[in-house]
């Protein structure tokens, strides 16, 4: 509905500003951002309070993400189908909470619960489930997303081109009022998301670090999750004060990147935000923090692997102390040329080292972190981390590393305009901090002028001892707390409910968009040279920068010291220089070249500014001819490689999303474990490397081209630096892995003490890849497995409370000769494992059925593929996608035309056919000693297995 009569608005604009925003500012003082680009049919947004935990009441923290999760719940219109009757209930509801948090009897506590549980069911029955993001799926949003950090809360949308205004009508509506429905279901949900965090190490140090850097703010004294007193006893009083507190319109902005209209946009959002009441919000204030004279030490226990963090407090975002900041953590840190860079990465003296800087309003954080190598200790680290404080206040650094540093936050800006979601992210960020548009855009050209001098001088005063040192080391945290949940009833879902307002917002059908699929013989030039390689061209459509790709059809599977070789190079140097100068000069130049090795395809790729394209592929061409052992590298290398195994088999996300997940496919021989054994990786000489990578380029390969080039300066620019020799040398056969068949249900427990249990489940499908399999699971997963209104988050989550997150989705392979798998996931706390195993085994064997919710999951499909272009920056790599799989042409247009035609009892027997009454593989990642070993025998035979049994031998 685009109405090409809109008022024409005068709009703030800022010189020089590279994404060419509009700022426009309604009347009742909601703030608008607008960046306008043509690639696709798209928008990215967001809407942005100023508002997070800092301003959650102290004796109810946790408030502002709790309430960001209701604000998915709908109002007194959306999600509602009698509100008059609804609202008497959820008042109620209202004053026993209140009544739960006045009383400290344990026993009452429960009588009231059990009360709010009862009222609760009853008041869902007036409840259209989850019909926001149903209505937002019906304008074709994908994304949909919110998140809650210390001083903001933003809500997050895409959304194709032709939907922004009935977009902003529901956002208006969304933000009108807030109905607290399914209140108790949700706590829950929030209450799981709790316990996650006590498995997480890094959150636990950075409240840490928080605490002791700001001990009078609420950066430190009050966290965003909240504490599990105040989760316990929620007040819906306080929650309703904030929201009318702080989600008023002078306290938030919309913000937008992609193709649209910017006067359409202001017409739409006055039309519908316009009546908006401005209130004068809340001054925060603070008390200046006290300082810190020596190092404060503290040390954090956890699964995880052992790490040390130095943190130092910073000034706040409208002072010069961010400029600074932001130079210093790039002269730290900038993945090639900085302090710990070149002195500790590149000289192999830590495992790894980084810097970074996290810029609040009030204040900011600049940190140093470090882990260690082998036996190294943390204080050993530690000491190195301050021997470059050290080198930056006595000034030995280069003198060109300043103007290098600027010129590559340039390159990041050119970088950020080639995503609409990067763009968004840019102006909320300044939004949020409070800083102008125009100063931000200013910004760069404050740094270039900042002097050598200035910084040393800033340095020596700034960073000394007055930091914080944590040391996160490995070991049992008796600390932990879990937030023990109550007991509720699974509460009604109608899934064919819509309210009146939802009715009426779905019949007001837009002009639908004409999908664009792609010729790839169009979009990709191709031409083989005299020296038998070929180039795949795509012209990039945004000025400055350019990659290369060397693409070889060989990886891990076909040469288990490949991937060695590769990550042995980048500590290499040359004849003419040595590895760090290598680095320097790629700094200097805006490039990075970087080599990858997976299961089948390897790469070495050059990326960067296009004006430094020849010096960059030169230098890379010597570089891989020219390579020279470096003895001490490799032994460090080895040594590295064996400490990160033993590593992320301290990481509970890693164990069970990449370990479990294939022992689930393929058993004890899957493409995880197969790898150089400790024994193998010693015995690897420099010599054998050298060689291979000398050599690297005598084997079968193409070149991928996306830059401002044409294809015979292209061609030209390979004949002059890239000498290969042909005829090529054959490519090692690749081994193949055989994915494990189900015959039974089968249990693998992997114990690990966790607060939660994490359950997966793993199916064997289809043994190679099957088209028809894959445009019905596009299909399929949607409506049942993946998304706020999936048939699983509806169940698992929003009905049963019993998991923050879960999924379920048949996965089509990438491959042509390889599997399609049924994968599901839940986690869960173990007294709720058979209660949630069953739930989510119960629809995966009975499916429900919703004609209306399959509707919506078949036109968001519609919508989605509509509104996408594939851009010059994916043609190359969703052309070689294809392939993969042994198709031709745009797979986008067989889905746009399979997912027309779709009925539900189609989908329905697909279900039955290739979902239903199949077997699986259960595993589990949790505390033994926590588990129903009876219930779980009653699944299938129960296996206890090892870390040595997912990930091999070391």
């Amino acid at each position: 509905m685009i109405n090409s009569k809109a008022t024409s608005y005068e709009f703030e604009i800022v010189e020089d500003d590279f994404l060419n925003v509009q700022q426009f500012t309604l009347s009742n003082g909601l703030q608008l951002f607008l960046s306008v680009n043509k690639d696709e049919p798209r928008i990215f947004t967001n809407i942005a309070v100023r508002a997070g935990s800092k301003q959650d009441p102290p004796e109810t923290t946790g408030l502002a993400h709790y309430m960001e999760h209701m604000l998915f719940k709908g109002t007194s219109k959306i999600g509602t189908l009698n509100w008059e009757e609804e609202k008497k209930y959820l008042e109620h509801i209202s004053e026993l909470y209140e009544f739960h948090r006045q009383t400290d009897d344990p026993e009452k506590k429960k009588e009231i619960y059990k009360e709010i549980d009862r009222l609760s069911n009853e008041a869902a029955r007036l409840t259209a489930t989850n019909e926001y993001d149903k209505l937002a799926s019906s304008v074709g949003a994908n994304k949909t997303n919110a998140y809650t950090w210390v001083e903001q809360t933003v809500y997050v949308n895409e959304i194709p081109s032709n939907e922004l205004e009935r977009w902003m009508e529901l956002e208006a509506e969304r933000f009108s009022m807030m109905a607290l429905r399914l209140f108790h279901t949700e706590l829950e949900t929030v209450y799981e998301e709790f316990n996650i965090t006590q498995d997480n190490d890094y959150r636990k140090v950075g409240k840490v670090v928080r605490t002791e850097l700001f001990p009078n703010h609420p950066y430190g004294t009050q966290t965003t999750i909240g504490e599990p007193e105040h989760l316990k006893n929620p007040s819906h009083v306080n929650i309703q004060r904030f929201f009318s507190t702080y989600y008023v319109p002078n306290n938030m902005a919309i913000l937008l990147a992609g193709d649209f209209d910017p006067n359409e946009a202001v017409q739409w959002a006055e039309k519908h935000f316009g009546g908006y009441e401005k209130k004068e919000v809340p001054p925060f204030s603070f008390e200046e923090q006290p300082p810190i004279k020596s190092p404060v030490i503290k040390e954090v226990l956890g699964k995880e692997a052992p790490y040390v963090q130095l943190a130092w407090r910073t000034g706040s975002a409208q002072s010069k102390d961010m400029l600074y900041y932001l130079l210093i953590s790039n002269l730290f840190y900038n993945e090639k040329a900085g302090l710990l860079d070149i002195h500790l990465n590149q000289q192999q003296k830590v495992l790894n080292a980084s810097a970074y800087h996290l810029q609040h309003e009030d204040y900011g954080i600049f940190s140093l972190y470090g882990r260690p190598r082998g036996e190294q200790s943390l204080e050993e680290v530690a000491e190195l981390l301050k021997e470059q404080i050290e080198n930056l206040k006595a000034g030995e650094f280069e003198d060109w590393l300043l103007e290098a540093i600027h010129h590559d936050l340039q390159l990041e800006r050119y970088i950020l305009t080639e995503s609409n979601q990067a763009r968004v992210n840019a102006l909320t960020n300044t939004y949020v901090l409070g800083i102008s548009w125009k100063d931000f855009i200013k910004q760069l050209n404050e740094i270039k002028h900042i002097t050598k001098d200035e910084l040393v001088s800033f340095a020596k005063e700034n960073l000394n001892n007055n930091h914080v040192q944590v040391y996160k080391r490995q070991g049992e945290d008796t600390s932990v707390i879990k937030v023990e949940k109550p007991p509720i009833t699974a509460v009604p879902l109608d899934r064919t409910a819509t309210s009146e307002f939802g009715r009426s917002f779905l019949a007001k059908k837009g002009e639908r968009l004409s999908p664009v699929f792609v010729d790839y013989d169009q979009a990709i030039q191709q031409v083989d040279l005299t020296n038998g390689l070929r180039i795949n061209w795509v012209k990039n459509p945004h000025e400055h920068l350019f990659r290369m790709d060397f693409i070889f059809e060989m990886g891990k599977a076909n040469d288990l010291q490949l991937p060695l070789a590769l990550t042995y190079l980048p500590y290499l140097g040359t004849s003419r220089y040595s590895p760090i100068e290598i680095q320097q000069q790629l700094y200097r130049l805006g490039l990075s070249i970087d080599y990858y090795a997976g299961q089948y395809r390897s790469y070495v790729s050059i990326s960067g500014l296009e004006e430094s394209a020849e010096e960059g592929l030169a230098l890379l061409e010597h570089l891989i001819r020219e390579a020279q052992p470096n003895l001490e590298a490799l032994e460090n290398v080895k040594a590295d490689i064996l400490t990160k195994r033993e590593n992320a088999q301290k990481s509970r996300n890693f164990i069970a999303r990449t370990g479990l997940m294939n022992f689930g496919k393929y058993g004890s021989q899957s493409p995880l474990s197969y790898k150089l054994k400790a024994a193998e990786l010693q015995q690897i000489q420099a010599e054998a490397l050298i060689g291979q990578i000398r050599q690297l380029f005598d084997y079968p390969h193409e070149l991928y081209y996306y830059g401002q080039r044409d294809i015979s300066s292209v061609s030209q620019l390979l004949m002059r630096h890239h000498k290969i020799s042909t005829p090529f040398k054959s490519i090692p056969p690749a081994r193949e892995f055989e994915a494990v068949d189900n015959a039974q249900n089968q249990v693998f427990i992997l114990d690990f003490p966790i607060v939660q249990t994490d359950v997966l489940m793993v199916s064997k499908g289809t043994p190679h890849f099957d088209l028809e399999e894959y445009l019905y699971s596009n299909v399929f997963n949607d409506y049942f497995g993946f998304g706020l209104s999936s048939i699983v988050f509806q169940e698992i989550r929003e009905s049963r409370a019993l998991a923050y997150s879960t999924y379920a989705m048949n996965e089509s392979p990438s491959r042509k000769g390889q599997s399609h798998f049924f994968k599901a996931y839940v986690g869960t706390q173990p007294d709720k494992l058979q209660e949630a195993v069953g739930a989510l085994h119960g629809i995966i064997q009975d499916m429900p059925m919703a004609d209306s919710q399959l509707e919506h999951a078949r036109q968001s499909i519609l919508k989605k593929i509509e509104s996408e272009r594939v851009t010059p920056a994916r043609q190359f790599w969703e052309y070689k996608k294809n392939l993969d799989r042994g198709l031709q042409g745009d797979i986008r247009e067989k889905l746009y035309d399979f997912t027309q035609q779709l009925t539900p009892e189609s989908l329905l027997n697909f279900q039955m056919e290739r979902i239903r009454d199949r077997q699986f593989n259960v595993l589990l990642l949790g505390d033994r000693k926590k588990l129903d070993m009876k219930y779980l025998s009653g699944i299938g035979p129960v296996k206890e297995i090892s870390l040595e049994d997912v990930f091999g031998e070391k």
